[in-house]
């Protein structure tokens, strides 16, 4: 009988839901127009042939972190140097930032900023470049 019950009440109720690792969509920042356009047209200026991932242009904007001219430099020239080892998916440590990079398509998949470093693992990554 203990066992119809549980049964009974497993499919009136169903299983635990658990709660969703993304945020709702309304708590998540929207990456504006003006910000890839301001991306790209500062990559533009210093000859830097990166693209930046809707996922990684998410992180830019919801850590605040500040892409210099220079910085943008030397991501370019870190991925030419593992891009000509063959590489395909690249750990690049730029200051106090991680960049997770397609290198094939030279495509920022994602940035982590230093407190989101911390007991972080990379995988799926084979080649990893200090720039």
């Amino acid at each position: 009988m203990a066992g119809t019950v549980e049964r009974v009440l497993a499919e009136r109720v169903g299983p635990p839901q658990l709660p969703s690792q993304q945020p709702p969509a309304a708590a998540r920042p929207r990456i504006e127009a003006p910000f890839a356009e301001h991306l790209r047209h500062a990559c533009e200026e210093v000859g830097c042939r990166m693209e930046f991932s809707g996922h990684a242009q998410e992180r830019v904007v919801s850590r605040e972190i500040d892409l210099k001219a220079e910085q943008l430099t030397r991501i370019d020239r870190a991925v030419d140097s593992v891009a000509a080892k063959g590489a395909r998916r690249a750990l690049v440590m730029l200051d106090d930032l991680a960049l997770i990079v397609g290198v094939e398509r030279r495509t920022v998949i994602t940035v982590v900023d230093a407190p989101a470093l911390r007991e972080n693992v990379f995988t799926s990554i084979d080649a990893a470049v200090i720039a």
